[in-house]
Order: structure tokens, then sequence, then C-alpha cells
């Protein structure tokens, strides 16, 4: 995975971050909580785990969070969020791919482990690290749908493809489900809407959605001016370009440990 690609990305993280606790974070921590995979101090893992979002969440609760980035400015952001919580966390850079188990196993075994909308946990041998490290509950979230009119009138405008600002893709979730069950465990399947919107003035909007499509360039100066352009054209009478996206997320879970 390219490192640089999301170290680009993170001041969008923060961005969210900084916007505050969402409807959609609070139903998928009350999940956690309500099935007795989180629970205050316990050992949490956050694979993929961006500027600390669920990590500040967890620290709030009192847990005990490892954090672990391949990109050095999320992790960067996330020592920051995390830095007002006095309970034990820790951040650990690497892909979570290659890195050696061991580098992640000196905080644990974990209690439950997780990673949300990341491509970090994408097939068997991911799936099996993750779960060897975890004396618990395993959960990735991911998208199934996805749906963001003016972002593609936006690209059509400009003579692109419509790209869908997400990690992995809309059809992970079947290899994801199948390699669960190929590594000896049972999964569960959840599925929750994951709607949002935001508010940028053109020239945001534009530097935005430029970054976040894989065929356009950030540095094209002639491509940036079209694209000021473009968004200015799609704003609304204030000027804000209103983004909106339609989402469904699937939430899989497993239990690496049975009851004695």
């Amino acid at each position: 995975m390219d490192a640089a690609k999301w170290d680009k990305q993170a001041g969008d993280y923060q961005r969210v971050y900084e916007s505050g606790i969402s409807d959609y974070n609070r139903r998928l921590m009350q999940f956690l909580l309500d099935s007795g995979m989180l629970y205050p101090g316990c050992r949490v893992l956050d694979v993929g785990c961006g500027v600390g979002k669920y990590g500040s969440y967890f620290a709030a609760l009192g847990c005990d969070v490892t954090l672990t980035d391949i990109s050095p400015e999320m992790l960067r952001r996330a020592e920051e969020n995390m830095r007002p919580f006095t309970g034990p966390w820790r951040t650990i850079a690497g892909d979570f791919e290659t890195m050696e188990a061991s580098a992640l196993a000196i905080a644990g075994p974990f209690h439950l482990a997780i990673s949300t909308m990341s491509p970090a946990i994408h097939n068997l041998a991911t799936v099996k690290k993750l779960s060897e490290l975890t004396e618990g509950w395993c959960l990735l979230t991911n998208f199934v749908s996805w749906r963001q009119p003016l972002r593609d009138s936006f690209y059509s405008a400009l003579g692109y493809e419509p790209a869908q600002s997400m990690a992995g893709g809309l059809d992970s979730l079947g290899p994801l489900v199948e390699a669960v069950r190929q590594a000896g465990y049972e999964p569960s399947l959840r599925y929750e809407s994951y709607d949002w919107q935001d508010e940028r003035r053109a020239e945001e909007a534009a530097r935005y959605l430029i970054r976040r499509h894989p065929a356009m360039d950030e540095e094209d100066s002639e491509l940036f001016k079209r694209a000021v352009e473009t968004a200015a054209e799609l704003c609304d009478e204030k000027g804000i370009f209103p983004d909106q996206v339609f989402t469904r997320v699937a939430w899989l879970s497993w239990k690496t440990k049975k009851e004695d």
C-alpha cells in the first residue's frame, strides 16, 4: 500500500475527527458495548487507525489502546489526538500485511481488534494475523453500497469516470467473509446505513475531490483551475458545494476464542 497517498489524506481525516462523533460512530460504539466485544479497561487494537478517531473513543472508556497505520502523518495526528488521555495507549507504524505480528503482540493479547473502512485487512493472511493477535473479537467494517450524486456530476463534467472515495471496494466483503471461514471462525454480519454531508467552498471542494480520484493529478495546475470552475458551477446560492454521500456498511465480526 502507498503510505504517501494516505499521508496526503490525513488532513481530510482530521477534519472529520474535529467535527465530532457522528450518529454512525455512536451506533457502532453502542453495538460493540452491547454485544460485549468492548468494555471499559479492555485491550483494543485498531488497524488502519487513521488519525485515532476510534482510538479516542476507546481511550475515553479507559481501554488500553494500540493504534497502527501505514501512514506516518496519520499516526502523527493520532498521537496529538490521543495526548489528552492518561490511560495506556501507543502507536506502532507499519504495513499490517508485512509487519511482524510480534511488533503488535507486545501490547496484547487483545480483547478486541478492529479495522474500520481500511484496506489493511483484505485477505486470508491478514485475517489470520488479526485473529491470532486476539483473544476475544475481531470486527471489520466495509462499504457495500455508495451514492455520491454531486461528486459524480463534478467528475463527469471534467471528463472523468466517477470514483468512489473509499478504501477497498464494494466487492471486498464476500472475499473477507470467506477468508474468515477459511481461517476457522464463524462470521457474523450486520448492515447499517451511513450517510453524511460536507459543505466546502469551490476551491476546497475541488482540491478534496481531485485528491480522492486515482486518475487525477493534484499537481496539475490546469486541471485544478478547471476543477475549481466546475465546483463553482455546482455550488449553491451561498457559494457552497453541498456534498452528500449515501452509503450502506457491513459490520463483519467473529469470535476468536471459544468459551471454556
